[in-house]
């Protein structure tokens, strides 16, 4: 299946494996401490270490099963066969180039041929690496945005994930999109909360590596970096001088993107390019039998991509189903559709919660997730491809209902405090009729705040009648009228 093998003892083989797991488990160690110097609450070693220890088994244990070539895909094979290609060819020719014919996986790959004529397993500890830095970074995002609780939690979660677990170790596009995300997210929260210029730049970089990686998505993550510059600089308006020069940075990103995205939506090109793979993709999984073949829809236009988008989107977050285990790899996806599953019902729970409030405090992580939900919906043309992108959505969504899980819990302390300081002590809660609390409403709205109180010829200063028995209420409550104070 692969190149022949360049170590000529078993003994080098073991010995780029040992080096390989040291160097990227002492990058993510010193990563997680270098951002841990500043956060003192930051506890998400473990979880990570875990994730990362996980993930390596997981390379020996798919390897070790014999049906590693029926899960991983024949993707990887031609990825490989390019990477030859490149490292053989001299270190000045163009296919080095990141944003030209090839993409920035394949050159990585030849980088490792080249250099240190690497075994696959050896490169897939590189893979694990890249997409467990992307998910430190989601993680230390959200413990920016509200704390050191949900992002140990996060840590943990990601770290088990399944469909993560197995699609970090695949020589594949995906886990230089993890990192890429992760790098928009980290960003994202930091010019999200003090607009960093320097959260700017690194949410720039991770623009760059997806677009040199997946183009489609990455222009998407890009265009979300954009809107969440320009909503952050709108909501810290009081900074004025970064504000002003953030939004000046959105206004000539959009001037410069605006004819890319026109040229690239027109009806001749949504026809030569996302129509054709539309079409390729339905008559591949057309044969008798595919559970994972999906009904072709028209994406040839800008009106028929916003009708048929919400079947795609659907297509994308649901499926596969969880009976359609007729092979290995779809039994294994079933794990990672259960989980997708949860993480939307808590979304959606959360949704009807907070009725879209607080939502804010989650932007960092909803303006990529909404985005890449947009694109990889576009270009899905089978079930088991949509499975392989929704892992990207998932290390999004998971994090994002733990935020918004945080908020509700906040919300939730508050009330409670302020039901207990309205409370007088050993005071028992009293159960009022609809009438009269309605009537308590309406005399709350009405009464001015912070004034002697006057029912008939009584005044009583400082004290609410309301908020002592109903054998105290005044006779006369609509007689309230405001008094100068003493």
């Amino acid at each position: 299946m692969f190149p022949p093998n360049p170590f000529d003892t078993e003994f080098d083989r073991v010995l780029t494996i040992a080096l390989m797991l040291l160097l990227w488990g002492y990058a993510l160690l010193l990563l997680v401490r270098f951002l841990g110097r500043r956060r003192p609450t930051l506890a998400v070693g473990g979880g990570l270490a875990f994730g990362y220890v996980l993930r390596v088994l997981a390379i020996a244990g798919v390897t070790a099963s014999g049906i590693g070539s029926s899960l991983r895909g024949g993707d990887e094979v031609l990825f490989l066969k390019t990477a030859h290609q490149i490292a053989a060819s001299s270190l000045s020719s163009s296919a080095w180039l990141p944003f030209g014919h090839n993409g920035l996986y394949e050159i990585v790959f030849a980088l490792q041929l080249r250099l240190g004529e690497l075994t696959v397993d050896t490169m897939r500890i590189t893979e694990v690496g890249l997409a467990m830095i992307g998910t430190a970074l989601v993680v230390v995002a959200v413990h920016d945005l509200v704390g050191a609780r949900a992002s140990r939690l996060a840590a943990w979660l990601l770290a088990i994930e399944p469909a993560s677990v197995f699609f970090s170790q695949v020589l594949h596009k995906e886990p230089f999109m993890m990192l890429a995300t992760g790098l928009v997210v980290f960003g994202g929260a930091k010019l999200w909360r003090r607009l960093s210029v320097g959260g700017l730049m690194i949410m720039g970089a991770g623009g760059a590596i997806a677009v040199a990686t997946r183009p489609y998505a990455g222009w998407l993550l890009i265009s979300a970096a954009v809107f969440l510059a320009m909503h952050a600089a709108v909501r810290n308006l009081e900074q004025r001088g970064r504000a002003v020069s953030i939004l000046c940075a959105v206004v000539a990103v959009v001037a410069v993107a605006t004819p890319v995205i026109l040229h690239a939506t027109s009806k001749q090109s949504l026809q030569n390019n996302l129509q054709v793979s539309q079409n390729a993709n339905a008559a591949a999984a057309g044969t008798a039998g595919n559970s994972l073949a999906l009904e072709q829809v028209n994406l040839s236009t800008r009106g028929q991509i916003i009708t048929n988008l919400p079947t795609r989107i659907s297509d994308l977050l649901l499926r596969p189903y969880v009976w359609q285990v007729r092979d290995p790899s779809q039994r294994l996806g079933v794990l990672g559709t259960l989980v997708a599953y949860a993480a939307l019902y808590m979304f959606g729970l959360y949704a009807v919660r907070l009725r879209w409030r607080s939502f804010d405090t989650a932007a960092p992580l909803l303006y990529p997730l909404l985005l890449l939900l947009v694109a990889y919906s576009l270009s899905v043309g089978n079930a088991g491809t949509g499975f392989r992108y929704r892992t990207q959505l998932v290390i999004l969504l998971i994090p994002t209902v733990l935020v918004l899980r945080e908020r509700w819990l906040a919300i939730t302390a508050e009330r409670r405090s302020r039901a207990g300081a309205t409370r007088r002590p050993g005071a028992s809660p009293r159960r009022l009729s609809p009438a009269l609390a309605a009537q308590e409403r309406f005399e709350r709205q009405q009464r001015p705040q912070g004034v002697p109180v006057v029912a008939g010829a009584t005044v009583v200063l400082g004290r609410d009648p309301l908020d002592r028995g109903r054998d105290e209420v005044l006779a006369h409550p609509r007689a309230w009228r405001e008094q100068p104070s003493p």
